[in-house]
């Protein structure tokens, strides 16, 4: 049982604690220097969710005349305001103050709560972003369970059949942070317990906070599925900890802080990413700073002594190879030590009883107890450690240490792309409502010179509206429609392609739910001429810092003409445009222009280049 520290001294937490990287909340503690201040992004984000939140209000307000708003600018009787009107029962109650946890070390201010069937309250957050995704008719963790702005209860919900509650980590252990505090008052509805979102859909998406749905690591040394719940109570007590050691350090500089930097999807939008950077930079550059490293790989890494990009390079990958497979490499090691070196592992069947452990062996021209006994034993004590992905990871490191831009996987003997006559690249922008510019690169490449190629966008600058995307994107779909029928017509060969098409897919379905389409679009986007080059891309290369467009079209040559392009400027940059700004709409289209420009660029450099094989590298002292 992990032993917790003496939080009583911590300041009671609010949720968001919980969600963030357990190395910022320790620096939110430490100052251990400059933190950079909000940049613009983060900026809009709070504005856009403020005035989103005031418009659901007064939508609310206007549904609930009985409802109760606390005022928000009311200091200590704030908390007051809140117990009177649970006291009357009152429902909704806007911006609640809950009572303090003081046990728990908890404060927090729900956005609504509402009053459950039988007594007590749920939870609401107001969220600027979409709460629910088409489900596909796939199995999701949580259900698309929606109740009205007129109802709002858990009680008036129901399952929309055609969509499901995203997995958004961060809003429900908001929601897991409320309940806490509304069970340690006595306030909370009986179970079963459920959180709501209410996002930009304007419908409350209701979350079963008990629902088995998070596989985090367990003290085994495997995973575990978690509910919500559990999910919460570890990240919140493991925050507290952290902020309990961080004030012992302050009072006492030979108390090391309980944790330390490791890279993670939140660190390009963390205050103290500069100062974590150059932490983890130094020397051969932490092994997190590799791509598909989480902290439970890391940790992985961390119990075998390999800290950095150059011990993990190091490692043996024919050993690593056996590693992956799950069998117990040092088991066997120790069941073959003594025997001849020439004897065949074969003749250990009996010893091992695992004879499909030794065919796999054999498999891998590891046939004699000596081939085995030659393995790395540094690489074989990862036995065990249900490290599968353990030799690209090596390969990882190696690309990432090595002197070229980009290197073919192993086993792949040239890089290869498909082609056809005509080409579209297409990429799409969009904001938080949804999409308003699909951008394409058509490329007619029938021509004995050099291909060519045109930019048509389809593009809305009206305030955008469900009804206003549909009819933009169905735009977009005909033109490409038409296209590929062109081509077939001359007997010429069609594809289109995209650059990750995970959101692409997901609007275009959205587009064939609310336009009837769903059939043709699913086809198409399930058929050979509709090209993921991303997937492309990761089955035959590997560079050792990650795969996204803005990071690999660089290494190829390719530069976009418009200064920090990016999601994020482009959100910002939009919100300009939507009001009349043609500075940044030009910006936009030549954004998105470059986009698709670069996919084609990356195709014209995998069919030509000749790319090294990673297996020429080898070890760093080897070179």
């Amino acid at each position: 049982m992990t032993t917790r520290c003496d939080v009583s001294a911590v300041p009671p937490q609010g949720g968001y604690v919980a969600k963030r990287c357990p190395v910022r909340a320790q620096n939110d503690a430490l100052l251990p220097g400059e933190a950079a201040p909000p940049d613009p992004f983060a900026e809009r984000l709070i504005a856009r969710g403020v005035a989103f939140q005031a418009e659901v209000v007064a939508e609310i307000l206007r549904l609930h005349p009985e409802a109760v708003v606390v005022d928000e600018a009311a200091g200590a009787t704030r908390a007051a305001q809140t117990e009177a009107a649970l006291a009357h029962g009152a429902s909704p109650i806007v911006s609640a103050r809950l009572p303090e946890d003081a046990a728990g070390r908890r404060v927090g201010t729900p956005d609504l709560l509402v009053a459950a069937v039988g007594g007590g309250y749920r939870a609401i957050d107001v969220k600027w972003h979409q709460a629910l995704e088409l489900s596909e008719g796939r199995a999701t963790e949580f259900e698309g369970l929606c109740a009205g702005l007129d109802a709002l209860t858990l009680e008036a919900a129901a399952p929309d059949p055609e969509l499901a509650a995203k997995r958004r980590e961060d809003d429900v252990l908001q929601l897991a942070h409320y309940q806490r505090m509304l069970e340690a008052a006595g306030l909370a509805a009986r179970r079963p317990r459920y959180g709501g979102i209410l996002g930009i859909e304007r419908r409350v998406v209701w979350y079963d906070l008990d629902r088995a749905a998070w596989r985090t690591p367990s003290s085994t040394g495997k995973t575990k599925l978690r509910t919500t719940m559990e999910r919460y109570d570890f990240e919140f007590d493991f925050r507290l900890d952290i902020l309990a050691v961080a004030a012992r350090h302050r009072a006492d500089p030979a108390v090391h802080p309980l944790v330390v930097p490791v890279r993670c999807t939140e660190c390009p939008n963390c205050p103290w990413d500069a100062h974590c950077r150059s932490l983890l930079e130094a020397g051969a550059g932490d092994v997190s700073l590799l791509p598909r490293i989480g902290w439970t790989q890391w940790k992985v890494h961390r119990d075998h002594g390999v800290t950095d990009r150059a011990a993990l390079a190091a490692l043996d990958w024919r050993t690593a190879r056996v590693v992956a497979t799950g069998m117990d490499l040092a088991g066997l090691r120790a069941v073959a030590a003594g025997r001849p070196p020439d004897a065949s592992l074969l003749d250990l069947a009996v010893a091992w009883r695992r004879g499909r452990d030794l065919e796999r062996l054999q498999e891998m021209a590891i046939a004699t107890v000596g081939d085995l006994l030659a393995l790395d034993e540094a690489t074989a004590g990862y036995s065990g450690s249900e490290l599968a992905s353990l030799p690209e990871q090596i390969d990882l490191a190696r690309a990432a240490l090595g002197d070229q831009p980009v290197y073919r996987r192993r086993g792949v003997p040239a890089a290869a792309v498909p082609r056809a006559d005509i080409e579209v690249d297409v990429d799409m922008e969009n904001s938080e409502v949804g999409v308003y510019l699909w951008g394409n690169l058509l490329t007619d490449r029938t021509h004995s010179g050099a291909p060519r190629s045109e930019y048509v966008p389809f593009v809305t600058w009206e305030q955008l509206t469900p009804d206003g995307e549909a009819a933009n994107s169905l735009s977009f779909w005909r033109w490409l429609m038409a296209v590929r029928a062109r081509a077939r017509e001359q007997g010429l060969t069609f594809r289109a392609y995209c650059y990750n098409a995970g959101a692409e897919n997901q609007y275009l379905r959205r587009l064939g739910l609310s336009a009837g389409l769903a059939g043709e679009i699913a086809d198409f986007i399930a058929s050979g001429e509709w090209v993921d080059l991303l997937r492309v891309w990761d089955a035959q290369l590997i560079t050792g810092r990650g795969s996204g467009l803005k990071t690999v079209a660089p290494l190829v040559g390719f530069h976009w003409q418009v200064d920090a392009p990016g999601g994020a400027d482009s959100m910002v940059r939009y919100d300009a445009a939507a009001v009349g700004d043609e500075s940044a709409r030009q910006w936009l289209l030549d954004y998105n222009r470059g986009d698709v420009q670069a996919t084609l660029a990356l195709r014209e450099w995998m069919a030509s280049a000749r790319v090294p094989g990673v297996e020429k590298l080898g070890p760093p002292s080897s070179r």
